[in-house]
């Protein structure tokens, strides 16, 4: 029995769900493999592995197991490190495929961590659920063109929608703004995407870039970006920098005495301790939000909101605060426990059909498959703040996404 179990606050309301369902003599057994950076340059979208597993799974094995048709199958699963690498996503898979031969796979965590695992799936025809990964970096291959998947469904935020949030945050700005934008965006995969991605779109709305180039990736010192910033009278700084980039870029520019008007940061904002990390310089930067409990819907098997489930997992750690993975980690069992239930069978060929009509309300959203086995959930804009000595992630922009409630009004950087 897990060290957890005793712990769960929503297994009441799980195992009320399956306490009236009839037992069978006929059990069965469905291990899940689930693939997510515990170690590395990824581990903070994997910090809430196994608790989450453990809130979704105890209840309903308390209870006797899932309902499948006409037996009730307990649910096992088996975690393995990506270690946020693509290579190690890929042992990491083909281990839980073909050594302990798992009967589904779920992949979260960034491409580093979904791709290779989706990409085995199909070569080997196992069910595979993924998230926390842009649709276009999940959906093309390198070659540019659309994969085609019959194994595998994803759901996580697509990259015009992202563009939008962008855009639509920078407008939304305080008192508006001089139309000079400066560009963080270094030599990696995310920081060429992004400038790719956001330097015409910005052109297109008049404004002037400040565009330093591609630097290296931990570079340590940023003053020469800083007094071009300076020099051009730069007053919305926009990037995707990692957390140690991003921590020593700040304080240089505390030191330099550059404040612009805005900060809109992704990659390395995304995450509490990274932001606990960085401290005073990072309060009020703003990103996407990804999820957090203003996003609306709520879980199936459990029937908490997102705030309840951000509730149960603050409780039970006492001093963490929850991360964005928490809710796709619930959303993904919930999708595979619905498909099992609509399908009335273990079988492979039944589950992927029901996977495919999946029309769910998670605590991400509703997640509807399309042709391309994808569905794409909503943005926010995000702003972190400090409130009785606490960090707080509040969303102050839902302008694409009403159904993303605001929990506050923007502000300048470091607002007084």
């Amino acid at each position: 029995m897990s060290r957890f179990m005793k712990l769960l606050p929503c297994a009441v309301a799980v195992s009320s769900l399956f306490a009236a369902l009839p037992a069978s003599a006929d059990e069965c057994k469905i291990t899940v493999g689930r693939v997510v950076p515990i170690s590395g340059p990824l581990l903070d979208m994997g910090r809430e592995t196994p608790w989450v597993d453990d809130n979704k799974v105890n209840p309903i094995n308390a209870a006797g197991g899932l309902q499948v048709g006409n037996r009730k199958c307990r649910i096992e699963y088996k975690i393995y490190d990506s270690k946020g690498t693509m290579a190690g996503s890929g042992e990491a898979a083909t281990r839980a495929i073909l050594q302990d031969k798992v009967d589904v796979l779920m992949a979260q965590g960034t491409p580093d961590t979904t791709n290779a695992p989706s990409d085995l799936c199909e070569r080997y025809q196992v069910p595979c659920i993924t998230s926390d990964t842009p649709i276009e970096a999940w959906l093309f291959g390198p070659d540019g063109k659309p994969k085609t998947y019959k194994y595998t469904f994803h759901f996580f935020f697509s990259v015009p929608d992202l563009v939008k949030n962008h855009v639509g945050m920078i407008k939304s700005l305080p008192g508006g703004f001089n139309g000079n934008i400066g560009y963080l965006y270094p030599n990696d995969p995310d920081g060429t995407v992004f400038a790719s991605l956001f330097d015409p779109t910005f052109k297109k709305e008049g404004w002037n870039p400040v565009d330093p180039g591609r630097f290296a990736q931990g570079l340590p010192d940023f003053s020469a970006i800083i007094n071009q910033f300076k020099r051009n009278k730069v007053e919305v700084v926009t990037g995707v920098l990692a957390p140690p980039d991003l921590q020593n870029y700040l304080q240089q520019a505390a030191q330099a005495g550059y404040k612009p008007k805005m900060y809109i940061i992704d990659k390395g904002t995304g995450y509490p301790e990274p932001m606990k990390a960085i401290g005073k310089n990072g309060i009020d930067i703003l990103s996407v939000n990804f999820w957090s409990p203003a996003y609306p819907g709520k879980s199936k098997y459990g029937g908490y909101s997102g705030q309840g489930l951000v509730d149960a997992y603050e409780k039970q750690n006492p001093g963490k605060m929850y991360s964005p993975p928490l809710a796709y980690e619930d959303a993904s069992y919930d999708v595979l426990f619905d498909a099992l239930q609509r399908a009335g069978t273990t079988d492979r060929a039944k589950l992927l059909e029901a996977l495919a009509k999946t029309n769910l309300e998670t605590v991400v959203g509703t997640l509807k498959f399309n042709e391309q086995h994808f569905s794409v959930t909503p943005l926010g804009g995000a702003q972190w703040r400090e409130a009785g000595g606490k960090l707080v992630k509040e969303n102050v922009y839902n302008a694409v996404y009403p159904e993303v409630r605001k929990t506050g009004e923007m502000r300048l950087y470091q607002a007084k």
